[in-house]
């Protein structure tokens, strides 16, 4: 056998399982590994244990016991559920089909807890990887604990590797070819369609059961996830499918709740098919979602603020799709009718509430958590500035150009200051020509 043979058999396999590991990842989009689901049967909850008289309240730490628990937010802890180990990693974890506040808290491999973080809303708790569970709750939580592992490792060490690989391809070829992700969502604002965050894709969990209904816009609503803040904007994607895959899976919905989503770094994620431009019934606030439009931010904001790039996405989403609706202005309110409901603040009938606001104004929860909601009030304003294009002035003058730091912000009002400023050098040029040339004659 000839030695070019020879290469040619030894370098034929080799390329054919180059191309097999690496044509997942030739993509502009984000490489998402397949979705796994997972399921544990709660155990029985036992009571709390006696607080010590005197003792201090257990909260978001690492203690046990103490009958009645309080969380950060008021909500009793009165019983607590065994640990339960999951028969893989896992990277978010919730009690299906459970929209009652509950407590989570994670550890893996044997370490320590994590802190208790609270799932709400049907929505599950991300916790970047982790075997091992426990609940709390002020009833005695039962079901099935859903996890769902977006990380690819569920699969055992072989699967790790290959995972890990594609995602460096990924990376390495989207850095190489200098197109933007975002590009190829809708010009203004831009979003990450359901394709590249995993969904409507061949062996997706995040596949539509049913085909979507549709309603009308008269109102905004603005959510949080209760994830963690820390993600990386590499991970951000497989979290919005991991929701997506729990509110299918775990809730029985027929897609995920939100109608669009916002990570910590300003991406925009289509939420619901049917079209963004279209009024896509959610299920995001029980006896509303035929009338209203959705954006969740992809964070925890019970305490801690949305970032900068956040904010501005929820206001761009806002701003387009409200006007897009015919709400302007978003600083009025609408009426809208209650159909009732366990979780509705509201009995059922007709209510007159703002164009924007948060999901507690709307159903009996914390959501969009205290740091979120404080900043309600500033969105609707930024939004109907947006609305009649005083977000920021499309020809600076020279001067705003060169402005910096938190003059920058200034820059339309300086524009104006600037233009009052120059007509004014015109016409006092103007004047003092015509004044020389009467001296003159």
């Amino acid at each position: 056998m000839s030695l070019k043979r020879t290469l040619t058999l030894t370098l034929l396999p080799a390329l054919a399982l180059l191309a097999w590991v690496a044509a997942p990842a030739l993509s502009l989009q984000p490489y998402v590994p397949a979705v796994e689901s997972f399921e544990r049967g709660l155990p029985q909850a036992k009571p709390l244990e006696p607080a010590h008289r005197g003792g201090a309240e257990v909260r978001r730490g690492h203690g046990d016991h103490g009958a009645g628990a309080e969380n950060d937010h008021g909500h009793i802890a009165r019983f607590i559920s065994p640990p339960v180990t999951a028969p893989h990693e896992f990277d978010l974890v919730g009690i299906a089909n459970e929209m009652r506040h509950v407590e989570i808290r994670v550890r893996d491999s044997g370490g320590e807890w994590s802190e208790w973080v609270e799932q709400t809303d049907g929505t599950p708790v991300y916790v970047d990887g982790a075997d091992e569970a426990q609940v709390r709750a002020p009833f005695r939580p039962s079901g099935e604990l859903h996890f769902v592992n977006v990380s690819g490792t569920a699969g055992g060490i072989g699967e790790r590797l290959l995972n890990g690989a594609r995602a460096g391809i990924n990376q390495a070829f989207i850095s190489v070819a200098g197109t933007a992700i975002a590009e190829a969502g809708t010009p203004q604002p831009s979003f990450l369609l359901r394709s590249s965050w995993g969904a409507d894709v061949p062996g997706s969990s995040c596949v539509p059961t049913g085909p979507p209904e549709y309603g009308e816009v008269r109102a905004g609503v603005i959510h949080h996830t209760v994830n963690a803040n820390t993600y990386t904007a590499a991970e951000a994607p497989a979290i919005v499918l991991g929701i997506c895959s729990f509110h299918i899976q775990a809730n029985g919905w027929n897609d995920i709740g939100y109608n669009a989503l916002v990570d910590r770094y300003g991406t925009l994620y289509e939420g619901r098919a049917g079209g963004l431009a279209n009024a896509v019934v959610g299920a995001h606030a029980q006896g509303f979602n035929s009338q209203t439009t959705s954006i969740a931010s992809i964070g925890d904001h019970r305490a801690e603020a949305v970032t900068a790039a956040a904010r501005e996405s929820i206001v761009s989403f806002l701003a387009w799709r409200l006007k897009l609706a015919g709400l302007s202005p978003v600083t009025k309110k609408s009426q809208l009718t209650s159909t009732g409901g366990s979780l509705n603040r509201h009995a059922a009938g007709t209510v007159t509430l703002p164009r924007i606001l948060g999901h507690l104004d709307l159903g009996l929860s914390e959501c969009p958590g205290g740091a979120l909601y404080a900043e309600v009030a500033g969105i609707r304003k930024a939004v109907q500035s947006r609305i009649k294009g005083k977000s920021r002035c499309r020809k600076p003058c020279r001067r705003c150009k060169r402005a910096k730091g938190q003059k920058k912000r200034n820059a339309c009002a300086k524009c104006k200051k600037c233009k009052r400023k120059a007509k004014a050098k015109r016409l006092r040029a103007k004047r003092g020509g015509a004044a020389a040339r009467r001296y003159a004659r």
